[in-house]
């Protein structure tokens, strides 16, 4: 296995505008991230940071991120924001449990009233839970694409497993805090969205996000290898569907249609970006 190259650098702004909605903007603690998913559609920092590594052999740590953020929030720019934390990276990646960059994050925004959503797939958020609880306003977002874990491992070969991350959901909810199931990317053969709804009425999800695979830039090549030496049949059915316009069309409507009715039996509320 590689060598993950860590460099620690300054931020001159912690907070960076957002297109996830109006008035949002984002907070991103690492640039890159030590889960390696062979998916991931934030590759194309690399493009932006002068990394000569493959995507998921290098993180930047942005260590003062933390002061940064005080000052920022003490403008009233950032007083009525939403912040989204994780949208290029996973806050709660390994590397997360040396640097502790969260913990002073979390101190910072709880001293405020902005709505915060964190995207993660660990289950190190629990380590945060007194602080998370302090936070007026907050959702958790974790990723539950699949129960087949012999798929998430492969395609998510150092990111926890799928049973850590129902865990973190369970604890999560008994403590009052909102999660959200990120079905995403929502997959041909490998997303069962009965077996998961199922799953996330019981432990009470409170909402479920999905969305397509984004095959852009890089995003498909590392899929491609794994399908191709483990999953010999599929490959042609997956790259008929993600290259054929029409095919890619139906399969996700048919997806988006079963995710309503599944959302409507368990009355979960879904939100669709196919």
């Amino acid at each position: 296995m590689a060598v993950i190259k860590i460099r620690e650098i300054q931020c001159k702004s912690a907070l960076s505008p957002c297109g996830f909605e109006k008035n949002s903007f984002c907070l991103n603690p690492y640039i890159g991230c030590g889960h390696n998913c062979q998916y991931c559609y934030a590759r194309y920092m690399r493009y932006f940071t002068g990394h000569i590594e493959k995507w998921g052999y290098f993180i930047d740590v942005r260590k003062n991120i933390m002061e940064i953020l005080r000052k920022q929030l003490q403008s009233s720019k950032y007083q009525n924001i939403k912040i989204f934390i994780g949208t290029v990276t996973d806050p709660y990646q390994p590397i997360e449990r040396n640097y502790g960059l969260m913990r002073g994050i979390l101190e910072a925004l709880a001293e405020c009233d902005n709505k915060i959503e964190i995207l993660t797939k660990s289950n190190l958020i629990l380590r945060d839970i007194d602080l998370l609880k302090k936070i007026k306003n907050i959702q958790i977002n974790i990723t539950i694409n699949t129960l087949n874990e012999s798929w998430q491992r492969l395609v998510e070969p150092l990111a926890p497993s799928i049973e850590k991350r129902l865990e973190a959901v369970k604890e999560l909810r008994s403590e009052g805090i909102l999660v959200c199931a990120m079905v995403g990317p929502y997959w041909p053969y490998f997303t069962n969205a009965n077996l998961l709804f199922k799953k996330f009425k019981e432990l009470d999800i409170n909402k479920v996000t999905t969305e397509s695979l984004n095959i852009s830039g890089n995003n498909w090549i590392g899929v491609e290898i794994i399908l191709k030496k483990y999953y010999p049949s599929i490959l042609p059915k997956m790259r008929n569907l993600f290259f054929n316009q029409q095919n890619f069309n139906k399969f996700y409507n048919q997806a988006g249609f079963r995710l309503k009715m599944l959302a409507k039996k368990y009355q979960i509320p879904v939100a669709i970006y196919f």
